[in-house]
């Protein structure tokens, strides 16, 4: 071949050589989109086709166009994943608005928040919680804690408290006494499988039944976290029939109740302990001194007929438990020391 030949070739190739990033060019530029992506909350990680990409509010300036997989990732919510499609030239949008995730566990507390215990005649509201899962079911198994965060009082003389919830989930603080006068906040954690959560129960340590009395209708003794009645409800008893039955009274949840089916949504419903300060005195009946304390089994509607000792025979009471207070009726039954009728006896 003539060595003009070989020159022409060379200039072709060279040509050639200095077209093809132009042409290039165009072609990336017809093949290419850009990507936005937003959600709310902000702050999510942004993952495109497998690859991490930034947080949200973000711009994906190149991206070759055709269907994407976009999946947004936050702590706390719901993965979001959807598919996208970038067009030449153009901008593709995606707009997620993350759903919040149900805590894999949490706390209801049942017994004990918002309660007035009093130091004179060592009453306290022991705080009994429920461990659900995300599905709203009760965890057995839970570990538990109970700790004085702030306050005067103690678990059988110690700060702390550790349980493991029962087969309804449940798990109480046992041993609580009031130590001094004021507010006190009990933190209850709970653990299971790597999972944890928490929850503070406050409550009010005052010194005679007479400042509980003025503690609840100051509102402390508001229904607690379960949405019933609070372990405290403080009334007034007026006597009836020539009986002197003043005093205060407090009714206080029986600890040791085990809650019955038809008992679960009713706040009311129950076993429950009265205190009477200093004493409920039914002398008119030939009880003496009188009832420092006694027990009521209310039904769902917090209705109660009891009969109270040295023999049932002597008092009846009738009457219902409610969110304030109580109203009841107690009479003596006809006995051969007096036969009188106590009259009625309604709480204030």
């Amino acid at each position: 071949m003539k060595p003009r030949s070989w020159m022409f070739i060379v200039v072709m190739l060279a040509a050639a050589a200095a077209a093809t990033p132009r042409r290039r060019a165009v072609l990336a530029a017809d093949d290419t989109g850009s990507l936005r992506v937003e959600s709310e909350p902000d702050g999510a990680v942004v993952n495109v086709d497998g690859r991490a990409a930034g947080e949200t509010p973000l711009t994906v300036e190149t991206m070759t166009a055709g269907v994407h997989r976009v999946r947004l990732v936050r702590a706390g919510y719901l993965e979001n994943s959807r598919l996208v499609t970038v067009k030449s030239g153009a901008r593709g949008m995606v707009r997620a608005q993350l759903t919040a995730a149900a805590p894999p566990l949490k706390i209801v507390v049942l017994e004990g928040e918002g309660a007035v215990n009093i130091i004179q005649p060592k009453t306290a509201v022991a705080p009994v919680i429920e461990v659900r899962d995300r599905n709203d079911q009760p965890v057995s198994g839970a570990l538990v804690r109970f700790a004085i965060q702030k306050g005067k009082a103690t678990f059988n003389g110690e700060r702390a408290l550790s349980a493991t919830t029962d087969a309804l989930g449940r798990a109480t603080a046992t041993g609580l006494a009031p130590t001094g006068s004021g507010p006190v906040s009990i933190a209850a954690s709970a653990t299971f499988q790597g999972q944890t959560a928490a929850v503070a129960i406050v409550q009010t340590n005052v010194l005679t039944a007479a400042q509980a009395s003025a503690a609840a209708a100051g509102g402390t003794g508001a229904a607690g976290g379960g949405g019933g009645l609070s372990n405290v409800a403080i009334v007034g008893i007026v006597g009836g029939a020539g009986a002197a039955v003043g005093g205060m009274l407090i009714a206080s949840k029986a600890s040791n109740e085990s809650t019955p089916d038809p008992c679960i949504a009713s706040g009311v419903c129950g076993a429950w302990t009265v205190q009477f300060s200093p004493f409920l005195d039914v002398s008119a009946c030939s009880v003496v001194p009188g009832f420092s304390s006694q027990g009521i089994v209310t039904d769902a509607s917090g209705a109660f007929h009891v009969g109270w000792p040295p023999s049932n025979s002597f008092i009846q009471v009738d009457g219902t438990l409610t969110r304030t207070g109580i109203n009841g009726t107690l009479r003596c039954v006809s006995t051969p020391a007096t036969g009188h009728d106590l009259g009625n006896g309604v709480g204030a």
